[in-house]
Parts: C-alpha cells; sequence; structure tokens
C-alpha cells in the first residue's frame, strides 16, 4: 500500500523526522534531473538538490496539502537553481551547447530513463538541452514535471503570460531544429 505526500508531511511535522527520507528517495532523481537542466553541471546540481530537500525539510510548515508535493519542491528548486546560476555564473556550459551523454538527465537519473529510451526521444530532449535557459526551463517544468502554467509562473516569480511566452519560443525554436534534424513530425512537443 502506497502512502501518500500528504501523509508522509503530516507523519514529519508529528515528529517522525525518518518519514521525509521517504520523499527524499521519490523525489531525488526527478528533482536532480530537472534542476541539471538548469544549471548544467551535475556538482552544481548535487548542490542546489540537496540544499532544496534542506530547505524543504526546515519550511514544511509552509507547504499546502492541498497541492501538489513535488509542485511545491520544484518551485523551491527553480529559485534555488537561479540563485546558484546568478551566483555561478549566468553561463555555466555555453548555451545552445547540447549537453554530453554523461551530464543527460538519463545518465543522472536513472528513474528518468523510460522517459527517454526511444532514438526520437533522445534527440527531442538534446534538442531541449540546446535551449537557452529560460526556455529549457518552462519547457522542461511543463512537459517533463507536467507542472501548470500557472505552478510554473509562481516557481519562477513570472507571470503566467512569461511562461507562455516562453513556451511559444521554445516550441518555435525546437520545430526549426526538429526540422532540420529531420525528426519525424510524429515527434511533437
Amino acid at each position: 500500500m502506497s502512502v501518500s505526500d500528504q501523509d508522509v508531511v503530516r507523519d514529519v511535522r508529528r515528529g517522525d523526522r525518518e518519514a521525509f527520507a521517504l520523499l527524499l528517495h521519490k523525489y531525488q532523481g526527478r528533482l536532480f534531473a530537472l534542476v541539471l537542466m538548469m544549471v548544467r553541471q551535475p556538482a552544481g546540481a548535487e548542490e542546489v538538490t540537496q540544499d532544496t530537500f534542506v530547505r524543504a525539510y526546515t519550511h514544511l510548515d509552509h507547504y499546502d496539502d492541498n497541492r501538489p508535493f513535488y509542485h511545491w519542491l520544484a518551485t523551491i528548486a527553480v529559485r534555488l537553481a537561479q540563485n546558484w546560476l546568478r551566483h555561478h555564473g549566468r553561463v555555466v556550459i555555453r548555451e545552445g551547447a547540447p549537453l554530453d551523454s554523461a551530464h543527460e538527465p538519463s545518465a543522472a537519473a536513472p528513474a528518468l530513463s523510460g522517459l527517454i529510451a526511444d532514438e526520437r526521444s533522445h534527440q527531442l530532449w538534446a534538442a531541449v538541452a540546446a535551449l537557452p535557459s529560460g526556455e529549457r526551463t518552462v519547457v522542461t517544468l511543463y512537459y517533463r514535471e507536467e507542472m501548470a502554467v500557472n505552478d510554473i509562473a509562481r516557481a519562477l516569480g513570472v507571470t503566467a503570460g512569461t511562461v507562455k511566452t516562453l513556451l511559444f519560443r521554445a516550441r518555435r525554436h525546437l520545430r526549426t531544429r526538429i526540422q532540420a534534424a529531420g525528426l519525424s513530425k510524429e515527434t511533437s512537443i
């Protein structure tokens, strides 16, 4: 029987510190992949991921049980990743340069390997990795993390219109890259 995230959070709030490990194990790989797409450095992604879980644990009283836990966690991660990028320089790896295979989310987080198992999906996410930072972030949050536009806007501290604009631009860039790469029209984002 699976325990809901809200049940685990209630247990932690009641003093069961060990219960938080369930959330850590459940979301660590997924969160690391999200952060890696943003900061583009595995060491930086590890740092931000760890900081996210520490921040979530220490501010668990701010979590709203009516919202999905992962979306709240991703919001913290996105903001910490943005801070990390400001502190460590905006361009860690030249924008537009694809991540090498050792740094792809599928290699870093085995739980995501099913998402990019076939070659078309792999090429699509490689194209996403080459997008400018803002576009890459909203595409990852919207399509991979399945967050709503309003949740993404809240996580990034921007308006829903800005998120929609970034998604529009990202789709346009991806369409151009997909056509140039000769990928099937069946591949959609």
